[in-house]
Order: C-alpha cells, then structure tokens, then sequence
C-alpha cells in the first residue's frame, strides 16, 4: 500500500506544472564541479558548485541529472553525463582506465545519433588521450580529490550538455528502449504484464543512512526471497512503478514542507488531493502548536497559518462548523528511519485531515498542566532521553508516541515507566520545567488509560484536585508540602528533600514518609517564630492531605507503576497550587501575599 500511494503521488506531482519533481529517467543529484568542454573534447577548465567554509561540511549544488541505478558489486556502472572523477577522467590509480573506458562506451551508445555540438564535444573527449592537457595549473590536483558527481558543460555556454534538448530527448530514447534481459511479470501495484525492476531507486540524503542511498524496497538474504526470485524480484514491482515510488519518495525527504524529525524517525505526509493549507497546518502540527494556554499578547506575534489553525481547533472544540480547512482531504503519514543501506518503515497511518485535528486536540487536553506550556510531542519526549537531547530518545518510543498522537490510542507503557526511571535517576533537577513536562506527560498516559478502560470519572485534571482519594497521588500532594516547608526553614541546599528521597517516597512510602514528617515538624516549628501565616497555611494543607488517607493503614509499603505515576502528577500540582500567586484582594486566612507572591505574616 505504500508502494502504491507513493506510485499515485508521483502521478499527481508530474502533472503539476508548479513542481519540480524530476519526469521518469531523471533523478536529482548533489554536483560539485562543472566541467568546460570546448567544441574539440579539450577540458578547459573546471567551476567549483560547492561551497567550502574551511570544515568538512560542504554544501553541493542540487541539479536534475539523467538518473543512475545503484552501484554493487565488483563490475563498472557508468553514469550518463554525471558521475564521478574515476569514472569520467579515469583519476583512479587501480581501475580508472577501464572505468573511464565503460563511460565512454555508455556515451557512445546513448549520443550515436545525436548531431548537438554539446554531445559531439563530449564523444570527442572520450575519443583523447590528452583531455586533460589544457586545464589551468592546479585544477587537475584539485579534480584529483575532488568527492561526488561531476558534469560536463560546454565553453562559452551556460548550463549543462545533459539539460540541451536533443541531448536530453537521446537519452530519454536509450532509457526507454526495450532491454532484452528484462525479467517481465504483472506488477503487484498495476496488475500489468511489464518489466519488473531488480532494484528498488535509492533514496540519498538520509540522516543516518549509508551515503550512497537507502532503498525503501530490499531483499539481501536468501530468507527472505521465494520461489526462487532473486532482489527485487520478490516484491514484483514494475520498472515505472518502482521509478516513480523512488521518486516520490526523493521528492518527500528534500521538501521542508512535506517533512518532520522525529529522533531518528522522518515522518513523510502528502494528501491525496491538491491541499496547501491542509498541508501546511499539518506541518505546523506536527512541529508543535499551542492552543489552549498562549496569551493573547503573543498571540499577535503568531504567523497568519497560525492564527488560523488556532481558530479552527478552537471551532472543532465547541463544536462550531469549520470552513477554513477542508476536512475530508486524505493525509498519508509514513514514518521511516535508516538501517544501513535500507530504510525501515516504523508506522503508515491514513487519516482525514480532520480526525487528524481531533486527536492532535485531544493531545493537548492530555497534557495540559498548569503552569507548562503545552508544547510538541518531540519537545517532549525529550524528557526520556540521556542529557535531554533528541537523538538520544529511542526510536520505538518516539514511533508508538506518534501514532498516539495522531490515532487517539493510548502511550506506549515504555514511555510512562521511562519517565519514572528518569525521575528516579534525576529527580527532574537538570531543568525547573523538567518536572512540569515529565508530570504533563505521566497525567497524559494515565488519562488515556483511563478513557480506554471506561473510568473518565475518576481522570486527572489539568490543576489539583483536593478531593482525589488515589494514594499515590494523595502522598505526592503530601510530599510537595514537605519539600515546601524544608524550602521555606533553611532556605537553598545542597541536596533538597526532593533530590534525596522523591524517588524511595513514591515507590516506597512506608520507609521514608514518617522520617520526612517528623522532619517537617521541626521545620514548621521553625517557620513558626519567623512566619506563622505561612506555618499556619503548610498546616493546613498538611492536614487536609492526611485526613484523605487510609486510617488503617496511613502509609503502604509500596505503590504501582500508576500510583507513582499519580505521585508525581500530585507532588507537581500540589507544588504549583502552593507557589501559586494568590489574590491580594482575598488571601488566605491569616496570611498576606507579599510582591514576589510569597505568603507572608500580617
């Protein structure tokens, strides 16, 4: 089905005159250097097309190409008109005279009848010995070392050899020529009796990938072959399926706007119709929005995309009907990673554009949390990965995550107790908004669990919720006081209450609760004498928290995965709600807000 959609993309992309997406028999390929030919075969000189900043990196520039197979194995594989120095120049020390020999047989057999004066310069380089004897002091050197794909251009003129029309048009006659060794079958996508191709086109550029490319479609050993088919064979696609399949694929990978990283995972959509706005909110989605909780102020800062997408999940939230989008566009979401010479399809999902946007709201609903801005999936997954970088999230997590955003199903459950081992490890002191994110995607997973197991009612809200009975999440509340009380005794420390025993308090309770109480008793007694609103408030708090324990048992020995979950969701939010800036107009009993927010004493 992949093969296929890509296969019908491509149809749609050459019909388009707006795009730029290669015809069948050409292909886009990175160049370094244009090589001046004059009307005699001499090689006059060499232009750079790459920019060099003095590192490694180096920027080649794009061109349409007659487009290669892949090469493998031991034998020569010539290019048409751009290939590299070995093959064009000979400059190999081991095989470049007889790969510089297969190139010019290739240029002889496509340009034998072509009268252009681009092409009969190129046959009589082919025809010298001395090709190279005029090229200016020092560019033969540089040739020497050059690295990727050179092509030939002619002295006196802009452009390529291979982009001048009758050039062009011999080599679209020699590509579509019959080939007598070609195995023919019926494609599995088209059902016609054709030429199947042995090797799915590489795609180049891929993060990760072998340089060379990495191809979509691959079989490399015999386990995985039948009926005594060999490579491509196997998946019995015809050569203009494949071609196109490739192409698409290319085409998906060097547009922005048709593209998102995700760790190592690429998540390619298109639509099934022409769509530019539908496509760029899915782009702006996937890229991360903030519907719910962005102030007003910055929202005039918003791009107009923006601005709209906003309003239309704002309209899909009331229910109100939508009419900047079309709904019903068909999006093919395809997430694939490298694998070496291949590439691995870690999830296709077709969805409508607007399911897309109910289930991307229902995201943010998920993981909304007071005081986190709700921000994207990627951003957040973050929270799972050694030193918070990207490419260190594993790719599975990143792909079952995905598809949970985009389907509505629930998190993986590698996601909910990674987060609690990061927590563990950690205690979410690497960042101040650690915690807030890690608490936003906890209450996500457990919020969906729930949905999907039918207990809506007893769900996780986006701020506390004083009348929640879950122990885990009860305990949290109570932690988040201690640490507050041990903040507002001693002030900064080394290692706080919750760097040294948020991890033992929220799988084992029993062990380590009664030890922080009988602490935070002696800081109250503290606060007491210097403060005694805020001494009286922590109390309060404290005791509302205890009243909603078990009597029998005040302390479990140990908790679940959820309740720690819950533990910390509740530690978080309890801890927002007491540093919450409260109203100068109505404080609390006894107490008074000073400037910063902080409780004071009247």
């Amino acid at each position: 089905m992949i093969v296929q959609e890509l296969h019908r993309y491509y149809e749609r992309l050459v019909k388009d005159p707006d795009c730029d997406v290669p015809a069948r028999f050409w292909g886009k390929e990175k160049v370094g250097w244009r090589l001046i030919l004059d009307r005699d075969g001499m090689l006059v000189g060499a232009d750079p097309l790459m920019t060099d900043d003095g590192k490694k990196t180096r920027d080649f520039k794009v061109i349409r190409v007659p487009e290669h197979q892949t090469r493998s194995g031991s034998g020569f594989l010539p290019f048409f008109l751009c290939d590299n120095v070995a093959y064009l120049l000979g400059y190999d020390e081991a095989k470049g005279v007889g790969k510089r020999q297969a190139s010019a047989e290739l240029h002889r057999e496509v340009l034998k009848e072509c009268c252009d004066e681009g092409a009969l310069a190129v046959l009589r380089f082919f025809d010298r010995d001395d090709f190279d004897a005029h090229l200016p002091e020092g560019t033969a050197e540089k040739l020497h070392e050059a690295q990727g794909f050179v092509a030939f251009g002619l002295e006196g003129q802009r452009g390529f050899v291979h982009e001048r029309p009758e050039v062009a048009q011999a080599w679209m006659r020699h590509s579509a020529r019959p080939n007598p060794d070609a195995v023919w079958g019926h494609c599995s996508i088209t059902g016609e009796h054709a030429p199947l191709a042995r090797l799915f086109p590489q795609v180049t550029g891929v993060p990760g990938a072998q340089s060379a490319g990495a191809s979509l479609v691959s079989f490399n050993l015999d386990a995985f072959e039948s009926y005594g088919k060999r490579q491509s064979y196997n998946a019995s696609l015809s050569e203009e399926v494949a071609s196109n399949a490739g192409a698409a694929l290319r085409y998906l990978y060097g547009s922005l706007d048709h593209r998102v990283r995700f760790g190592d995972t690429m998540v390619l959509f298109w639509t099934d119709r022409p769509a530019e706005k539908e496509n760029a909110a899915v782009g702006i989605v996937f890229g991360g929005v903030s519907i719910p909780d962005v102030p007003a102020s910055e929202r005039a800062e918003e791009g107009e995309e923006v601005q709209q997408l906003r309003k239309t999940l704002e309209n899909i939230r009331s229910g109100r009907s939508v009419e900047e989008y079309d709904l019903e566009t068909r999006f093919y979401l395809l997430g694939i990673s490298p694998n070496a010479a291949r590439l691995a399809v870690r999830f296709f999902e077709v969805e409508t554009f607007g399911r897309i946007l109910e289930n991307y709201d229902q995201y943010l609903q998920d993981v909304a949390m007071d005081g986190v801005r709700t921000t994207s999936l990627r951003v957040l997954l973050q929270q799972t990965a050694q030193l918070g970088k990207e490419e260190n999230i594993p790719s599975t997590l990143v792909n079952g995550c995905f598809a949970s955003m985009l389907t509505g199903c629930a998190f993986p459950s590698a996601l909910f107790h990674l987060l609690l081992s990061r927590t563990r490890s950690d205690q979410a002191g690497n960042d101040k908004f650690d915690l807030g994110k890690r608490a936003a995607l906890l209450k996500a997973c457990l919020v969906r669990k729930d949905r999907i197991m039918g207990r809506e009612e007893r769900g996780l809200s986006m701020s506390l919720n004083r009348d929640r009975t879950d122990q885990g999440y009860v305990l949290g509340r109570l932690f988040a006081v201690i640490e507050r009380a041990q903040g507002a005794a001693i002030g900064d420390v080394n290692a706080s209450v919750r760097d040294r025993y948020i991890g033992g308090a929220a799988t084992t309770p029993a062990r380590v609760m009664p030890h922080l109480l009988l602490n935070m008793q002696n800081h109250l007694a503290k606060i007491r004498k210097a403060n005694s609103g805020l001494c009286n408030f922590l109390e309060k708090n404290a005791e509302e928290i205890m009243d909603l324990l078990n009597d029998d048992v005040s302390f479990p020995r140990s908790l679940s995965s959820e309740q720690q979950g819950e533990f910390i969701v509740g530690y978080y939010q309890q801890r927002a709600d007491l540093w919450k800036k409260k109203s100068k107009d109505n404080p609390p009993a006894d107490e008074t807000v000073d400037q910063n927010g902080n409780l004071e004493e009247e």
